[in-house]
């Protein structure tokens, strides 16, 4: 399989970009990466990075009102997103060849001059606001969003959640102050994809980026996560008609040695579908679960291991010791020989078909490039996931697979549940409250 070679370039105000040729459709797309995010919000304006990405989109720029930056976008057919995740704030622009100079012209303008309108801004503010209200309607955003808190800790801002009053704390100038802090061509890695030529691209860059001076990005420090959550069973009392369970730990980091091993292992663990052995044992062999699935995850610091379960009131504590049996014959067992070969063949086509075609592949190539992952990642991906062996995914689960220190998060009507949570042998199960302010969960030891 051959990949494209990008051209790599580094504008004068520090903006790298690459270009990736490709003149197969009349279509371009660009991505921008800047190292920003929720991390950095702060502890009582958490929901800033969110809001600032929504209003460089929604609010404007500095030369047209939201609306009319809408209807330009519009009458192009061009698609233009923006938004904040936890260390990064991500853009991208959509459209057909003879309008994407323009459309890369009002993406720009989003990125270097956003307007933040002091109207739209209310407007979206209360949007966030009623989505925030309702995410505890669903049992498995309950947990979703909780998990982390009592994993990581839930001061940690890598669990930090924001609230009604937290979004309602933030004031435009806050915007404007994220925005002169993170968002700089310097800070940033740029991809284009498309119908163009090289020489004419990097001239579209110069002009359209031309004024965008790069600055020094300090962020705040992050403490380093630290392992020493409180284990146990926590139950979010709702009277809902399933419940949902999420079970785990702290995961591995980005660059862990295993993380090939433990691609294959959460392969077979639970992120291959129907043939994965939670999957086939808690939901098609035995019926207790509507969904189930997880496995080791690899963050910039730590990740999390995290399995989800949906099931039955009335099946909720017999899935949880199924899952915890599962668990504990994969760390002391491993795999089967057969279930290696047949999840690493499984992940090299699915990697395969994820890179496949100019566009995916730049996305790709983006991603690893921001995380400064080694220059030659992706071509030698399949390479390295075909050369893990039986014994790598065992000691992998060895390593990252604890059975005996595990939180159990439980959401649902505990009155209903098939036994008491007790029974799990695991001490008295703590509730949790979902009006508390995060500082008010469980602290870690």
């Amino acid at each position: 399989m051959s990949f494209p070679k990008p051209e790599r370039i580094l504008l004068p105000n520090g903006l790298l970009v690459y270009l990736f040729e490709d003149h197969e459709l009349p279509l371009l797309d660009a991505a921008i990466d800047f190292k920003a995010g929720s991390i950095f919000d702060p502890p009582d304006k958490a929901g800033l990075a969110d809001l600032t990405a929504i209003m460089m989109r929604a609010g404007g720029t500095g030369e047209s009102t939201p609306d009319e930056t809408d209807q330009a976008l519009e009458f192009m057919a061009a698609q233009v997103t923006i938004f904040a995740g936890d260390d990064m704030l991500g853009g991208s622009v959509s459209a057909v060849k003879d309008k994407f100079p323009e459309a890369l012209r009002i993406f720009a303008s989003m990125l270097r001059a956003p307007r933040f309108d002091p109207s739209r801004l209310e407007v979206e503010r209360a949007r966030v606001q009623e989505e925030i209200r309702r995410r505890w309607d669903d049992p498995g955003e309950i947990a979703d969003l909780n998990f982390p808190r009592l994993v990581y800790g839930a001061a940690s801002p890598w669990a930090r959640l924001s609230s009604a009053e937290s979004v309602g704390r933030i004031r435009r100038d806050d915007l404007a102050e994220f925005h002169r802090r993170y968002i700089h061509p310097n800070n940033a890695v740029m991809g284009i994809a498309g119908d163009f030529d090289g020489k004419a691209m990097k001239k579209l860059l110069e002009e359209t980026f031309r004024g965008w001076t790069q600055a020094k990005v300090t962020p705040p420090p992050i403490p380093k996560v630290k392992d020493d959550f409180q284990a146990g069973v926590y139950v979010v009392a709702r009277p809902f008609s399933q419940s949902h369970v999420e079970i785990g730990h702290l995961g591995a980091g980005r660059f862990d040695p295993d993380k090939f091993a433990i691609k294959i292992l959460n392969f077979i663990l639970g992120e291959g579908g129907f043939t994965s052995r939670l999957v086939k044992e808690v939901r098609s062999t035995r019926g207790l679960a509507y969904s189930v699935r997880g496995g080791v995850g690899l963050g910039t610091d730590r990740g999390l291991f995290e399995i989800s379960c949906s099931t039955k009131t009335a099946s909720t504590v017999e899935a949880i010791d199924l899952i915890r049996r599962i668990l504990r014959q994969m760390r002391e067992e491993g795999p089967t020989e057969q279930e290696v070969k047949e999840a690493k063949e499984a992940s090299i086509n699915s990697f395969v078909f994820s890179v496949d075609g100019t566009v995916n592949f730049m996305g790709s190539f983006l991603y690893y490039d921001f995380y400064n992952y080694p220059p030659d990642f992706l071509r030698t991906y399949r390479d390295n996931l075909a050369r893990v062996t039986r014994e790598q995914v065992l000691q992998a689960a060895r390593k990252r697979l604890d059975p005996d220190r595990m939180v159990i998060l439980v959401v649902g009507n505990a009155t209903s549940f098939d036994r008491p949570l007790q029974s799990l042998g695991l001490g008295e199960p703590r509730p949790l409250t979902l009006d508390q302010e995060p500082a008010a969960l469980p602290a870690a030891r």
